[in-house]
C-alpha cells in the first residue's frame, strides 16, 4: 500500500472528506429537526389560532378564579396530548449523539479501513480531529437552529400558563442547553465507538450513557447550579421553584412527621373546604412556609453553566479518544 504524502492533501482536503464522508448522517440530522420544526411550527401557528378565538389575547392577566384563568386551563387541556408528545423530544441528544458519533470510528475498526484511513497523508490525529470539529460544529448549529421553532410553538402556552425558566422543555431549547448536550452526546458516541469496536455495541451504549447524564443533568445537577434563595412571599411567574420547607414558631426547620401532623390537622379543622388554604392554617398559628428559588434572571447563567461543563466534558472525551487512536495499531 502506497502512503499518500501530507503535501498531497490539499490544505482543507480532510474537511472536504469529512464532510464526503458523513454527508448522509449530517443530512439526516438535519432533515429530522426540520421536520420537527416544521411540525411545531404548524402547531404553533394552530395554538396561536386557537388563543385568539377563545379571546385570551385580550386577557391582562391570567389570576386564579378569573374567567381568563379558565380559558388558560381550556386552552392547555385541548394540547395536553401535544405536550406529552414533546416529552420524547428530550431523547434527541442521545439519539443523535448515538446514532452519528457511535459509527464514526467503530465502522472504521469493525470494517478494518483505519488501515487504510489512518495511513493516509492527513495522519490519523489529523484526520480525527477534522472529523470531530467539522461534525460538532454542524450538530451545534442544526441544534441551535431547532430552538426558535420550539420557542414558537410554546409562546402561547408560556402566556397562558407561566412556569418557571428550569421547566424541562423550556430550558432545554430556550438557549444553548440542546446544543451543548448534542455536541456531547456525539462526544460519548464517538468514545463509546473506540472503545466498543463494533457499531451496535457503540450505539447503543452511548444512548444509554448520554441518556442517563441527561436525566442525571435535569433532575439532580442542573438545580444546584447556584445556591437558592428563599422567601416566604409568592414568587415570581418565571422563576423556578426548587423546594419548599416549614419553620416553626421558634424558627426551626419542621420535620416531615411534623409536617403531616399540621396537615392532618388542617384538614380536619376545614373540614376538607375547597377555599381553605393550608398556608393561611399555618400562618394563624405562626408557622412558615419557606420557598427555595432560582429567580427569573438566572436562566442565562445556568444556560452557561450547563454549556460550559457539558463542552468540556466534551472536549475531554474527544481528547481521550485522539489518545486511544493514536496509540491503536494499524
Amino acid at each position: 500500500m502506497t502512503t499518500v504524502p501530507s503535501a498531497a492533501l490539499p490544505r482543507f482536503g480532510a474537511v472536504w472528506v469529512t464532510w464526503r464522508q458523513h454527508r448522509f448522517a449530517i443530512g439526516c440530522t438535519a432533515a429530522l429537526l426540520a421536520v420537527l420544526a416544521a411540525l411545531l411550527v404548524f402547531g404553533g401557528l394552530d395554538a396561536r389560532s386557537t388563543f385568539d378565538q377563545l379571546g385570551m389575547d385580550k386577557c391582562a392577566s391570567f389570576a386564579p378564579g378569573t374567567r381568563c384563568d379558565r380559558l388558560s386551563i381550556e386552552f392547555n387541556a385541548r394540547y395536553q396530548t401535544a405536550h406529552l408528545l414533546l416529552i420524547f423530544l428530550l431523547v434527541l441528544p442521545s439519539a443523535i449523539g448515538a446514532f452519528v458519533g457511535g459509527p464514526l470510528i467503530a465502522r472504521e475498526l469493525e470494517t478494518g479501513t483505519f488501515r487504510f484511513a489512518w495511513t493516509q497523508g492527513a495522519g490519523r490525529t489529523r484526520w480525527l480531529v477534522t472529523k470531530l470539529a467539522v461534525l460538532s460544529l454542524a450538530l451545534a448549529v442544526a441544534g441551535a437552529a431547532f430552538g426558535p421553532a420550539f420557542q414558537f410553538w410554546d409562546g402561547p402556552f408560556l402566556r397562558a400558563l407561566p412556569t418557571g425558566f428550569g421547566s424541562y422543555l423550556e430550558f432545554e431549547f430556550g438557549g444553548l442547553a440542546f446544543p451543548a448536550q448534542t455536541v456531547l452526546g456525539f462526544a460519548v458516541g464517538v468514545f463509546a465507538g473506540v472503545l466498543a469496536r463494533r457499531v451496535i455495541v457503540a450505539i447503543g451504549s452511548s444512548f444509554a450513557a448520554t441518556f442517563g447524564v441527561m436525566l442525571l443533568t435535569v433532575f439532580v445537577l442542573r438545580p444546584h447550579y447556584m445556591p437558592a434563595k428563599t422567601t416566604i412571599d409568592k414568587i415570581g411567574a418565571h422563576d423556578w421553584g426548587v423546594g419548599k420547607s416549614y419553620r416553626g414558631p421558634s424558627g426551626a426547620v419542621v420535620g416531615a412527621a411534623e409536617q403531616h401532623r399540621l396537615y392532618v390537622q388542617f384538614q380536619a379543622a376545614t373540614d376538607n373546604r375547597p377555599n381553605a388554604r393550608f398556608r393561611d392554617y399555618l400562618t394563624e398559628r405562626h408557622y412558615q412556609i419557606v420557598t427555595h428559588y432560582h429567580p427569573s434572571g438566572r436562566f442565562w447563567p445556568f444556560q452557561f453553566i450547563e454549556a460550559g461543563w457539558m463542552l468540556a466534558a466534551a472536549v475531554a472525551l474527544g481528547a481521550a479518544t485522539l489518545w486511544l487512536v493514536r496509540r491503536r495499531t494499524a
